[in-house]
């Protein structure tokens, strides 16, 4: 264990000095400071305009939370997936005389980690936001992080093991995660199916009995809502069978032998896992590692010649993918919408069209990054050597992604908009503003590329991406802003989009000569 404890420390350290002698590394450092302020104060504001700043709207988004990180986490340890190492470990570590369980807990320490700023935040928001005790607030913390640590180091030491005796309990228990699943969505399904599909029955799901006695993350669920809502019978009943999972868990892995056996199947899968790092850097949307990407046959009738090429070539190749068009952005989208209707009540401080313009453009601020396969069609050298001129080969070859981005814009907005029963034009507006800042943060990655080039590495040009963007997402809303309060607010949206379209066309400009020589640039 001190020689794991060595490398943690040099690792650490080796990075921490090179990363101090970089003047970028301090900006970096106030531009995150900034922006979990920012963060906090945005969510404490939606939250008390929304009328969702209560310990029960806590208790449902803590019930969401704990079902998802439960269920997902499990399933990921179950397939030998959730303890991430690095190729390296596998020549250093694993031959190294170092106990089998230790090496375990040592390649989920960074899990421990995210867990541990996770429920720290949570525990802060439940105080800031939520006007939880600070005592409730400690409780919570110890249940959410302690208790639920020493839960799941015991199952991935238990599930890792591979001793003969339990394999075929470990194989019940894997399998038995899917059945819980169903079970839950069978019972959200018969609960919806007897009392509608409202506000109230989404709330009335939250406070199903039965969702607080479903095996360990049901229980988990029933020890929170002992601790902020206080005791009833039915969550003492789940806490008691929590703290007792708990206890026999870690007793069950302490017994256990662990002879290393999982060293083979850890190994595969830091292979899988660096290069699945290595396809996201290039912009690819990875969701699962290991796994060959399947495609469906598709044909396409070519029409037109130089630049458009392009645009058929894409064309083809999402007629090929599972869901076409639709993806991570699309997901993204259906969330947001979800918690708006379902979460979020119809505001009533801010007006409904506003309030839906700033959850789209706060949805594509936070996706600055991701870039779909726009990354990767720059990596594409035909691109350059098409005989046509720069800006129709730059307008084919995001001319997809527009349509992409009408599609997911569609899918945020008009089930928020019936929800809230905002006016028809206001959503087409916010639509057409969505589209157009899209657009925008495609041309900020060439622009970015052209003036950073190497010198940040892809964490400081996404900063920088995200700088521009929400520079010009800040002026946008207060020059819409005074002019809505000048005049009247309805010129918040034809304001907005003319301002986005002008912005987007100037870098647009800006970038074709640079797109012209992309190729280059390595």
């Amino acid at each position: 264990m001190d020689a794991l404890m060595y490398l943690t420390k040099r690792t650490f350290s080796n990075r921490l000095r090179k990363a101090m002698k970089k003047p970028l590394t301090y900006i970096y450092i106030v531009l995150i400071g900034a922006y979990i302020v920012m963060i906090l104060v945005g969510w404490g504001i939606l939250a008390r305009s929304g009328g969702v700043d209560s310990v029960n709207s806590l208790v449902y988004i803590l019930t969401v939370w704990l079902y998802i990180a439960v269920c997902s986490n499990f399933i990921s340890y179950a397939k030998l997936k959730g303890v991430i190492f690095k190729p390296s470990h596998s020549h250093y570590i694993f031959p190294a005389p170092v106990s089998p369980k230790k090496i375990l807990l040592y390649g989920a320490a960074k899990n421990f980690i995210i867990n541990l700023v996770i429920d720290v935040a949570i525990a802060l928001a439940g105080v800031t936001i939520f006007h939880l005790s600070v005592w409730r607030a400690f409780l919570l913390y110890f249940v959410m992080f302690v208790c639920e640590t020493v839960f799941e180091a015991s199952l991935i030491i238990f599930l890792y093991a591979k001793e003969k005796r339990f394999e075929p309990l470990v194989k019940i228990i894997c399998k038995s995660i899917y059945v819980l699943i169903g079970v839950i969505a069978v019972i959200v399904l018969l609960f919806i199916k007897k009392n509608g599909f409202s506000a109230a029955a989404a709330e009335g799901i939250f406070n199903l009995p039965a969702l607080q006695l479903v095996p360990v993350a049901g229980w988990c669920v029933a020890s929170v809502r002992l601790v902020i809502l206080g005791p009833e019978t039915v969550n003492v009943i789940g806490s008691v069978l929590f703290f007792l999972s708990c206890a026999g868990m870690f007793f069950a892995a302490f017994r256990m032998k662990c002879s290393g056996a999982y060293y083979e199947d850890a190994a595969k899968f830091a292979d899988d896992y660096a290069e699945m790092k290595s396809r996201s850097k290039k912009g690819e949307v990875v969701l699962s590692v290991g796994r060959k990407k399947k495609f469906k046959k598709a044909g396409m009738h070519y029409q037109g010649s130089g630049a458009k090429a392009i645009f058929y070539r894409q064309l083809l190749e999402y007629k090929k993918e599972k869901f076409f068009i639709f993806g991570a952005m699309t997901l993204y989208s259906i969330i947001g919408a979800a918690i708006c209707v379902f979460v979020i009540d119809t505001p009533e401080k801010i007006p409904p069209g506003l309030s839906l313009l700033g959850v789209m453009a706060y949805l594509i601020f936070l996706t600055t990054g991701y870039l779909g396969k726009w990354n990767k069609e720059l990596a594409n050298p035909y691109i350059y050597l098409i005989p046509d001129k720069p800006m129709k080969k730059l307008w084919y070859a995001t001319a997809m992604e527009h349509v992409k981005s009408l599609a997911d814009g569609i899918v945020l907005a008009v089930p928020v908009g019936i929800a809230w029963h905002i006016p028809v034009y206001q959503i087409i507006m916010c639509i057409l503003i969505y589209c157009v800042l899209q657009a925008n943060r495609l041309y900020i990655k060439i622009l970015g590329e052209s003036i950073l080039g190497s010198t940040l590495g892809s964490t400081g040009k996404n900063l920088f991406a995200m700088a521009v963007q929400g520079g010009i997402l800040g002026a946008g809303i207060g020059l819409a802003a005074l002019m809505g309060f000048l005049i009247n607010y309805n010129f918040v949206f034809p304001i907005m989009l003319i301002y986005s379209m002008m912005i987007t066309v100037l870098i647009a400009l800006l970038t074709v000569g640079r797109f012209e020589t992309m190729e280059q640039w390595d």
